[in-house]
């Protein structure tokens, strides 16, 4: 895990994107250098969410965890595959039908996901508009030390390694 970054290094001044390409790069690099910073403003908001409705927060968290754990395993099964290749609307509106019934079974599913919603735009928006004067040769060292980190997997995942050396 990177190390934390100090407050006054979170916060270095604000300046909006020249156009697309700028902001991605600032996305990727800022998300990798503050990831840590980024888990513990993540875990306030959840905190103060609990403090707020504590059954929500802890219904929610354990409905989603039931969820995707329950998803991932049917995800695999032939049948799901088959659908997913043959008619991949249909699954979205199989997918989106089945959410909407756990929202509306389980009500303090609302307090997690706005949470949720709450940590993602605090960090996209920090993320796209934080920055932060590092040289070149400093922001690719630093890419290739954090792709073992959680946030490097993630990028990796979603198949953006190719910014990550950039």
């Amino acid at each position: 895990m990177p190390p934390f970054r100090q407050w006054g290094d979170f916060f270095p001044g604000w300046k909006t994107p020249a156009n697309g390409t700028d902001f991605h790069d600032r996305l990727i690099s800022n998300l990798l250098y503050y990831q840590t910073n980024y888990l513990v403003l993540s875990t306030a908001v959840y905190i103060i969410a609990g403090f707020k409705d504590p059954v929500g927060v802890g219904t929610g968290t354990a409905v989603m965890l039931a969820v995707f754990l329950l998803s991932a395993c049917v995800g695999e099964l032939p049948l799901i595959v088959g659908l997913k290749r043959r008619s991949p609307l249909t699954f979205l509106i199989i997918d989106i039908i089945a959410v909407h019934f756990v929202a509306k079974t389980f009500v303090g599913i609302r307090t997690f996901l706005s949470a949720t919603a709450i940590c993602l735009a605090v960090t996209v928006s920090h993320a796209s508009l934080c920055n932060r004067n590092v040289n070149e040769v400093a922001c690719i060292k630093e890419a290739q030390e954090l792709k073992g980190s959680p946030m490097g997997f993630l990028i990796k995942a979603r198949g953006k390694e190719k910014e990550m050396n950039n």
